[in-house]
């Protein structure tokens, strides 16, 4: 079954208008994502005590999480060109649906980790398949905005996770922050069965053709037109997810250290998600006056401001949540801003691989950040240290989306490969 295709085009086969269903689909995909994606991190805190082992020792199955994610996205491109985003996106939710159930299970740290680097896989196929679907089935002038608001759903399902993150602990205990939100991925099923389309009836794409193929092939994010941006993209999506994920993984048990309880530790993770949620609003909004590079520029040096201000507060706790906020403001703007710039920088038949790569770049950061970050809470270095050392690869990534911004030959946002 290829589900329904309710999107209108002309005769030319140009869409011109939204198509609610598959937005509304391919969000609530993401936000599931967002919400399993941190759900190990938000959950650290009370395994340790369960299991009576040091927090750090959970740095292996963090990793394998963003590892399984980053080779999701790595694949994606060649699995959209053969099968179709309506049919990865329906396989990735069953495959990190289960994962996710499994984890509440599982025993030991190598048995989490081994889940978690399959979860991780589904996870990572999601997001890039549900962008190049809704922008694929919807008019090409909001390809941005849309690629803005689907990869919103991340944020989102942080800031879930992060408000019932402590909740769910505090009653039921760690595995129902997976079983619930195995639940919610199983409930999304049917709907996704029933009301996405395949995308390939509705734009003409032969599945597996030469032309599908080589549109799908990393190689086309490195021809000469486009070869210098993809490499700072790139780099920028590094360095900005891995200061992200030390947070996202380690935010929790930093917490500790200000005098948060187990309960009310996962409560960072919900400021850095309301952060995030207004973060996506400034994009959606800066993106409608100012090149997209230009108000990522301003929301990392908000990152790093932020991040300055964390390092020398006391134990105010309400103060810490809000500064947080703001560093999740700048950070995941950043996150979500570089799948917006992909999007538009490359054709709409590549756009899952531009997406999916540039993102699996990002990945990589965020297996490296998780890993610093449980080195140093393990080598007992200070938490203001700590967020001070994350500012040095934020600045970088600052001076390379300005980089990215002043490129001559072309505007950033509006150029793409023909």
């Amino acid at each position: 079954m290829s589900g329904p295709t309710m999107t209108q085009q002309t005769s030319t086969g140009e869409i011109t208008r939204p198509n609610w269903p598959v937005l509304a689909l391919a969000f609530i995909a993401v936000v599931l994502d967002g919400y399993d994606t941190i759900a190990l991190g938000l959950s650290v805190p009370a395994l340790s005590k369960d299991w009576d082992v040091s927090a750090s020792h959970f740095t292996p199955a963090l990793s394998l999480t963003s590892l399984g994610v980053a080779l999701g996205y790595i694949a994606v491109g060649r699995l959209t060109a053969r099968f179709g985003c309506r049919h990865v996106i329906l396989a990735a939710v069953v495959a990190f649906t289960i994962g996710s159930l499994l984890t509440a299970w599982a025993g030991s740290i190598i048995e989490l980790s081994a889940l978690r680097f399959i979860t991780g896989f589904g996870l990572g196929a999601v997001m890039p398949a549900a962008v190049a679907q809704a922008t694929a089935l919807n008019p090409t002038r909001y390809r941005q905005s849309i690629a803005v608001f689907v990869t919103m759903g991340i944020s989102l399902g942080a800031l879930i996770a992060g408000l019932a993150g402590s909740q769910i602990v505090s009653a039921f205990g760690w595995e129902w922050v997976f079983i619930l939100g195995a639940m919610a991925s199983a409930v999304l099923l049917p709907f996704l069965w029933r009301w996405l389309p395949d995308e390939r009836t509705i734009t003409g794409v032969v599945a597996s053709s030469p032309r599908a193929k080589h549109d799908a092939s990393v190689a086309r994010l490195f021809e000469p037109q486009v070869r210098s941006r993809t490499i700072l993209l790139w780099a920028f999506a590094f360095l900005v997810f891995s200061v992200f994920y030390i947070f996202s993984s380690w935010l929790p048990t930093l917490l500790t250290s200000y005098g948060f309880t187990t309960g009310l530790a996962p409560l960072g993770s919900a400021a850095l998600g309301i952060g995030s949620i207004i973060g996506a609003g400034v994009l959606m909004v800066g993106a409608l006056r100012f090149r997209m590079t230009s108000v990522l520029a301003g929301t990392t040096a908000v990152a790093i401001v932020f991040l300055v201000l964390s390092a020398f507060l006391g134990a105010d706790k309400a103060l810490l949540l809000v500064v947080f906020a703001g560093v999740g403001l700048g950070l995941q703007a950043g996150m979500i801003g570089q799948a917006a710039v992909s999007v538009s920088l490359y054709p709409q038949a590549t756009a899952a691989t531009g997406v999916g790569w540039t993102s699996s770049m990002g990945r990589l950061g965020s297996v490296v950040g998780p890993i610093v970050g449980g080195a140093l809470i393990g080598l007992g270095v200070a938490t203001s240290t700590i967020v001070l050392l994350a500012c040095i690869p934020v600045a970088v990534a600052l001076i390379l989306i300005l980089v990215l911004g002043q490129l001559k030959s072309g505007d950033v946002e509006g150029s793409a490969v023909n």
